[in-house]
């Protein structure tokens, strides 16, 4: 890795990247939006919940009275706020959940159907024993999920998913994103789609060139590779893009997507040139890629 570059950690997988970029990121776990929740102390994750909580029961519910059902505790201080997800229904119910890990908490909300309350909840508790505190920049070692400043440590099959987004320095029109996706079924792979990045990719860029169109794994990720670049009004575009189809059901092999465009969203309007020449592009592109790998034990 050079010297200028960082190691990312992010969900189960490592990736290096400019120490200089600009990052951000997401997760969901079991297609909920896991979200950070910059607090101060216990006091003020207190304060948090409890705010949420008086204002769950102001809102009012058209047979009962309040939104808010119940707050249900879970270890370590955790808990679940548990609401009607309709005013005028009882069909289903809405979760706030606030974990804590250490230092640091995070906000699990989602819709719950009628029928899975309890074991909604069960899950909910069973996580509330697996959030760990993380140190900033510590790449941990063994089994977990890393969303930010937490890990989860777990290695049960769920749909794990996360995204990363990096703008680099003096480079204004670069953009790469990178996503991982844990899904219980394996699609087509990049280049066997009909259409595939091609397809994307051309209605983006006018008289287009192919500079890579080819397998590209990456130590044990089979994965694939479309490379891309046009040349309008004088200057050069990008679109690249690399995709891992992954294994089904697998926390150790998710489906891995890697995209890195600059300047192809409108060509007339963007900037100068982002790259001197097809070969600091390239540079930039591949030593990104050579980089991710699985974060050793991280799937169990």
């Amino acid at each position: 890795m050079k010297p200028d570059w960082i190691t990312r950690t992010i969900g189960r997988h490592l990736v290096d990247l400019p120490a200089s970029a600009k990052l951000y990121e997401t997760y969901t776990f079991n297609k909920v939006k896991i979200e950070p929740l910059p607090i101060k102390n216990r006091q003020h994750f207190d304060h948090i919940v409890n705010m949420r909580e008086a204002e769950l029961k102001k809102a009012e519910h058209d047979k009962h009275g309040s939104m808010f059902i119940e707050r249900v505790k879970h270890a370590n201080g955790s808990a679940t706020l548990v609401s009607w997800s309709d005013s005028a229904s009882e069909d289903g119910y809405y979760f706030d959940t606030y974990f804590l890990a250490g230092t640091k908490a995070i906000k699990y909300s989602g819709h719950v159907g009628q029928d899975r309350k309890s074991s909604a909840l069960k899950l909910r508790n069973e996580l509330s024993q697996e959030w760990r505190e993380r140190n900033s920049g510590e790449i941990p070692e063994g089994v977990g999920f890393v969303t930010g400043d937490v890990i989860l440590i777990d290695k049960a099959f769920n749909l794990e998913d996360w995204s990363l987004s990096a703008q680099f320095a003096g480079k204004p029109e670069v953009n790469f994103v990178m996503y991982g996706f844990a899904r219980r079924v394996v699609k087509p792979g990049l280049r066997e789609r009909a259409g595939g990045a091609k397809g994307f990719l051309a209605g983006v860029l006018a008289g287009k060139s192919t500079l890579r169109s080819r397998v590209r794994s990456v130590g044990p990720i089979e994965g694939d590779e479309i490379l891309m670049a046009a040349t309008q009004n004088g200057r050069r575009s990008y679109g690249f893009k690399w995709e891992a189809p992954g294994k089904a059901s697998s926390l150790a092999e998710p489906y891995l997507i890697a995209e890195l465009t600059d300047g192809i969203q409108d060509p007339e309007a963007a900037g100068p040139t982002s790259f001197r020449d097809d070969d600091e592009a390239l540079a930039l592109w591949d030593e990104i890629i050579d980089s991710i790998r699985l974060r050793p034990g991280a799937a169990g």
